[in-house]
Formats: structure tokens, C-alpha cells, sequence
């Protein structure tokens, strides 16, 4: 009787996985535009599928992540590259936890730099138009694209923070802050100069408060 009741609540979970998953992948559709905010909040960042590696819309960027603590001393660390770490050990075996936790970098930065379906088309309409962006900015910035922001946010600094205490762990860690640094891909036109300078952005995030996290690394 246990074996069955194990089996259907399998059953029964990868089903709405599934159902999960095809709503994510799906085209723009009504049943996307309207649950689309709760499907996101399950898939990412640990089920999040990318396959921006393929026209039309290839990868435009190269993103990394980079931390730095404080301790109580008030001495401060130089920035570690944390992005270079997760993917060689990703790439060492990629049948561990690795696998899914190098995900979660790229999920926080979706949720922080890339708009939902519905405000993503209607910003494309207001372009495309050369609309007035201002009558559209309640909708644009909505309580929902807020709450987004602050959520890949959060992700981040706890991420970073389990990574910071693994590295420092005899010490009294009292805050941390976390940049994203952004380099623009090579344009196809470009790939023969040796002389072409790749654009560079830095998002620089405030410090936080160090909270104690398990250290997963």
C-alpha cells in the first residue's frame, strides 16, 4: 500500500511539473500571460531552460558574478569571481549539485534584467510606435516587476553570502556586497579584429547585512 501511495504522489508531482515546464517553454499564450508570474517563481532559477545559444535570438552577453565581505575588523576582501568558480566545477562533473546551483546566477539575472512576457511585448509596441514611455511606466514598472527585482536581489546576496562563509569561515563576516560584471559579445562583424574593445557594464548592488546561511560549496 506504501508503494503505491509513493508512486502516485510521484506521478502526481511529475505531472505538474511537466505541466509546469510546458507552460514556461510555450510561445506567448493567454494561459501564459496569466500565470506566468507563478510558473517563473517555480521554474527559476533551478529549472530554468535557456536556449539563447540559438538564432533568432542568440546570447548577447557574458555575465559574471563577482562578492566581496567585510569583517568585524573592518577589513575587506577583494572581489571574488564566484561565476569562474561554479563553472569549473560544473564542468569538472556535471552529475552533482553544481550542475543546478551554477543556475541560479543566471535565473537571479533574469529576474533582475529580464521582463515578463506581457511588459517585454508591450515595451517592444511602445518602441516600435516611438510611443510616450511615460504614460506606459505604470504598467512598465508595475508591483510585480518590483517584486521580481527584489526577489533575484535576495537570491543573490544569500547565494553569495553561502559562498562567502565557505571561504571564510574562522571569520566574523558582518555584510557583503555582490557587482555583475557585463561584456557584450564580440559582434559577428567584428571577429577578425584583434584590436575590438568588448563594451563593459558594472552593476554595482549596495552592501548587506550578513545573515548566517548554511555554506553549500
Amino acid at each position: 500500500m506504501l508503494k503505491k501511495i509513493i508512486i502516485l504522489f510521484s506521478a502526481f508531482l511529475f505531472l505538474i511539473h511537466f505541466m509546469f515546464t510546458a507552460i514556461y517553454l510555450a510561445p506567448f499564450n493567454p494561459v501564459k500571460a496569466k500565470y506566468g508570474f507563478i510558473v517563473n517563481a517555480y521554474m527559476e532559477p533551478l529549472f530554468s531552460q535557456n536556449w539563447k545559444l540559438f538564432a533568432p535570438n542568440p546570447a548577447s552577453s557574458n555575465n559574471q558574478f563577482l562578492v566581496r565581505a567585510q569583517f568585524s575588523n573592518g577589513e575587506t576582501t577583494e572581489w571574488t569571481n564566484l561565476t569562474s568558480f561554479m563553472i569549473e566545477k560544473n564542468y569538472k562533473n556535471r552529475f552533482t549539485p553544481y550542475n543546478r546551483l551554477v543556475r541560479i546566477q543566471r535565473g537571479a539575472f533574469m529576474s533582475l534584467y529580464q521582463k515578463d512576457d506581457v511588459t517585454r511585448k508591450l515595451s517592444q509596441e511602445v518602441e516600435e510606435r516611438d510611443l510616450n514611455k511615460e504614460e506606459y511606466d505604470y504598467i512598465l514598472d508595475n508591483e510585480m516587476t518590483k517584486e521580481q527585482e527584489e526577489n533575484g536581489i535576495n537570491i543573490l546576496n544569500r547565494y553569495a553570502q553561502s559562498y562567502v562563509s565557505s571561504l571564510y569561515p574562522e571569520k566574523d563576516i558582518t555584510r557583503t556586497q555582490i557587482v555583475i560584471r557585463e561584456t557584450k559579445a564580440t559582434p559577428f562583424s567584428e571577429q577578425d579584429n584583434p584590436n575590438f574593445e568588448n563594451e563593459r557594464t558594472i552593476h554595482e548592488f549596495d552592501w548587506k547585512e550578513f545573515e548566517t546561511v548554511s555554506s553549500v560549496f
